[in-house]
């Protein structure tokens, strides 16, 4: 089911469905009390996507318990950095429904900040890019880790061109489970 909405419908839904009490758009809220905010979640297939808002909190909470939702839910993080104005950022967001999308986001959980909006805190983080859409890894505490992937990966913003090469980002990463993720710590060689 491909989702062709902006990322302000979304939000809009996502209010209409809470004040209804509606589940059917596909859009969740997560009401996290302990810090007396809500974040909107929007799940298109499989693919979990968290919007947070300045409004929600300071971004370093925010990225560690996010990161710890990831984790519960036996998925890796990402942070993609997008924009309201960004013309790719929407047909990504909109082609995420996309079977071949679908399989390229399997086993993320996928954390969107706008660049507007986080502008001054996502250099804290290593989050910086000089396109968008763009998407991080990130260790345990939301800080960038050196890989990440833009819009200048694929050429035409549809899913035949991103698919490929955002699979072939989110395997490589899924499959290096950066020390910070690892259950058990990696020890050192021992010598006799």
């Amino acid at each position: 089911m491909a989702l062709l909405v902006s990322r302000s419908s979304v939000l809009s839904a996502a209010l209409i469905a809470s004040l209804a009490g509606l589940s059917s758009t596909g859009i969740a809220q997560s009401d996290s009390s302990a810090q007396g905010t809500t974040t909107t979640q929007a799940r298109h297939d499989s693919v979990p996507l968290v919007n947070l808002k300045p409004s929600d909190g300071k971004l370093a909470d925010l990225l560690k318990r996010e990161v710890k939702k990831a984790k519960a839910a036996g998925r890796t993080p990402f942070v993609e950095i997008g924009a309201t104005w960004c013309g790719p950022c929407k047909k990504l967001e909109a082609a995420l429904g996309d079977s071949l999308m679908t399989d390229a986001f399997a086993g993320t959980y996928i954390i969107h900040l706008d660049l507007d909006a986080w502008k001054k805190d996502l250099t804290t983080f290593g989050l910086t890019s000089p396109a968008v859409p763009v998407f991080f890894a990130i260790d345990s505490v939301g800080h960038a880790i050196g890989p990440k992937i833009d819009g200048g990966a694929w050429g035409e913003d549809i899913p035949q061109n991103m698919a490929p090469p955002l699979r072939q980002f989110f395997q490589a990463n899924l499959k290096k489970k950066p020390a910070a993720y690892r259950l058990t710590p990696t020890l050192p060689p021992t010598s006799n």
